[in-house]
């Protein structure tokens, strides 16, 4: 029986949220959305919100199988997760934003709900998670984090215009940098764990 750690969920909820950022994602969005009116708009994200929904869950529940059906051991999976997570904090820092050069074609909700919002990066730490904090724990951290997403996603168009995309940018670079703490905790908590159990 899986227990309830809310200290986990509030930790692992911030992370996902910081992974998943979707301040940086803005200016993409809104450039891709500025084609349609405001009520098309609402619909698009509205479908590209519950892709985000159900991509959360399925790599919230379905990870811990796959890793144990890969035979993939906890300490090998933290140093996995922190290099792909320093990977994408390091294009973020240099960018500064999520990727600009998407093609909507006739179905958005892939490009804004992925790799726009749930990435690599988001896939991996959901994996991971839910192989160590528990299925449970992580999927009521994910569903806090796209709660504070979808908002945002939402309000995206008044946040653009109210902060700027200079703005934007420079919080993304200082995600980034959130993300590469991330990283860096998580793999070296894997190598502790080898040396461990190599002892």
């Amino acid at each position: 029986m899986q227990y309830i750690d809310f200290t986990a969920i509030a930790t692992l909820s911030i992370q996902i949220f910081a992974i998943m950022d979707p301040l940086a994602a803005i200016p993409t969005l809104t450039q891709a959305l500025s084609g349609f009116n405001e009520k098309d708009c609402r619909t698009l994200i509205n479908r590209a919100s519950i892709a985000i929904f159900l991509l959360l869950t399925l790599f919230s529940t379905i990870g811990s199988y796959i890793l144990a059906l890969l035979g993939i051991d906890i300490p090998s999976l933290r140093m996995a997760a922190g290099v792909v997570l320093m990977a994408v904090s390091i294009d973020t820092l240099i960018t500064g934003h999520k990727p600009e050069n998407i093609n909507l074609g006739e179905y958005i909700i892939v490009p804004i709900a992925t790799p726009l919002i749930v990435g690599p990066g988001t896939m991996t730490l959901l994996i991971t998670s839910s192989k160590i904090y528990g299925v449970l724990n992580t999927l009521i951290a994910s569903y806090i984090a796209f709660i504070a997403t979808y908002i945002i996603l939402r309000i995206s168009m008044k946040i653009l215009r109210l902060l700027g995309s200079t703005f934007i940018h420079g919080l993304g670079r200082f995600m980034s940098i959130i993300i590469a703490a991330f990283a860096v905790d998580m793999f070296i908590s894997g190598v502790k764990e080898v040396i461990s159990s190599i002892k």
